[in-house]
């Protein structure tokens, strides 16, 4: 039986009309024979937690060995640490900035700099830090080479959803390309017929999929399994003028 080929798996706010994301495959390329994958490289520029959510939405899915480069990171350059963290058989390289907060399991700061590239630049850690430390992670360098285990690592401002009889609060954490309003609020949580309530707007229809919906807003258990806020064929967050950060309520109809 063939050994699986290790994954790199890389996820950024660079886009791809300019050079980092080149480089930075180069670099790994150049050093591993391991697979690279996208997950995006459209997080909104220094979207921490646009790219910590996104991270949340599909970690799951990638198997065992894969090791997330996540390099969304408005302090490169700065004091800011880089850590690497194991959870459930994957590995993480991140800034240590909230991008691991719904993620991270055991987490080392990457302080040994024999792994970085020679003369790298101070704007471009991507390319010059966590490239070939995902290589070096890729070769079989372990995470206590890279450096000491820590607690203390930064995470996102986030107020998880309360689940108290009779009331749900949350909060809509994403807007996705369709204008759909996806809350933090689990579906499996909710044990009754909801109505949801947000600036101003009271939605009390729920459908089981986009293309039997009527007209109007409803509310649809997304694929990510929390409840959210859509339109069929249109745009809620257009439609409702909601977006992301906007408290959501839930009770019974």
């Amino acid at each position: 039986m063939l050994e699986a080929m290790t994954t790199i798996a890389l996820l950024t706010d660079f886009g791809t009309r300019d050079p980092y994301v080149a480089a930075v495959k180069g670099v790994i390329a150049a050093r591993c024979d391991a697979r690279i994958e996208d997950l995006t490289h459209e997080i909104a520029p220094f979207d921490v937690f646009g790219a910590a959510w996104f991270l949340r939405s599909v970690f799951e899915y990638w198997p065992e060995g894969t090791i997330f480069v996540v390099v969304v990171d408005p302090g490169v350059g700065t004091t800011r640490r880089i850590l690497a963290a194991d959870r459930d058989g994957k590995t993480l390289l991140a800034p240590d900035n909230g991008v691991l907060t719904f993620i991270a399991g055991g987490v080392h700061a990457v302080e040994n700099d024999s792994f970085f590239l020679p003369n790298g630049s101070n704007t471009f850690h991507g390319r010059d830090r966590f490239a070939p430390v995902a290589a070096a992670i890729a070769n079989g360098a372990r995470l206590e080479e890279l450096g000491p285990r820590v607690d203390d690592f930064v995470r996102v401002d986030y107020t998880p959803p309360s689940y108290a009889h009779g009331k749900i609060e949350g909060t809509i954490v994403a807007v996705d390309r369709y204008g759909n309003l996806i809350t933090d609020i689990e579906v499996a949580k909710i044990g009754f017929e909801p109505v949801l309530r947000s600036g101003g707007h009271v939605v009390d229809r729920l459908e089981r999929n986009y293309g039997d919906a009527k007209d109007g807003p409803f509310l649809i258990a997304g694929s990510t399994g929390c409840i959210e806020l859509s339109v069929a064929n249109g745009s809620a967050a257009e439609l409702l003028q909601l977006g992301r950060g906007e408290k959501v309520s839930i009770t019974p109809k």
